[in-house]
């Protein structure tokens, strides 16, 4: 079917070329439109419209197809590769989002994992600090134990030798000879108590 403004053309150009036929001097020869160096004759007219619809028709109905289809089919491939991209956006912020939720539970159970290893760290710490605060103190006692029997020890040794000092000092200060007995006592009584004694 032919296009209406093709139809249209070539119904004012066969409508103009009658009219121009018949126009007075035409037959005569002189200074009508037929004679005009310009002008095609009717016979031209004719053959060149015959030649434009013919060429119309073969542009239209046999060469504009196949380039409307490649056109077509090339704005399809378009559209395709648009919605493939689009899909693969969407499945990409998809992937992303899961991605995140899954790294924050992983983020949530490392926290966890962290959390309680510090308490077991700190506990353990608790535990190894209970037990070396025990290890001194034990130390301590065991130390002054030692301390209190090596002076006793000392103490004791020492005695006999003090007393006999304390004597020897008492007969030279006094000017006369003491009994050892009595001052023995006394200076084994104040050994064994320093601090009550007066």
């Amino acid at each position: 079917m032919l296009n209406p403004v093709v139809t249209q053309i070539s119904v004012k150009a066969a409508t103009f070329l009658l009219a121009a036929e018949e126009a007075p001097g035409a037959e005569e020869g002189g200074g009508g439109i037929t004679s005009s160096p310009i002008w095609p004759s009717s016979s031209e007219m004719f053959w060149g419209i015959l030649s434009f619809t013919a060429l119309y028709l073969l542009v239209r109905f046999v060469l504009l197809p196949p380039v409307q289809r490649i056109r077509n089919d090339r704005a399809a491939t378009i559209q395709a590769d648009k919605d493939a991209a689009s899909l693969a956006r969407s499945k990409v912020a998809s992937a992303s989002a899961e991605v995140e939720d899954q790294l924050a539970g992983v983020r949530g159970e490392a926290q966890v994992v962290i959390d309680e290893a510090r308490a077991e760290a700190e506990a353990e710490r608790q535990r190894l600090v209970g037990r070396a605060e025990r290890e001194v103190n034990a130390m301590r006692e065991l130390a002054a134990t030692e301390v209190s029997t090596e002076r006793a020890e000392a103490l004791a040794s020492l005695r006999p030798q003090v007393a006999d000092l304390a004597v020897g000092a008492a007969s030279r200060v006094t000017g006369r000879s003491m009994q050892s007995s009595s001052v023995r006592s006394k200076v084994d009584e104040y050994l064994a108590n320093p601090s009550n004694s007066n």
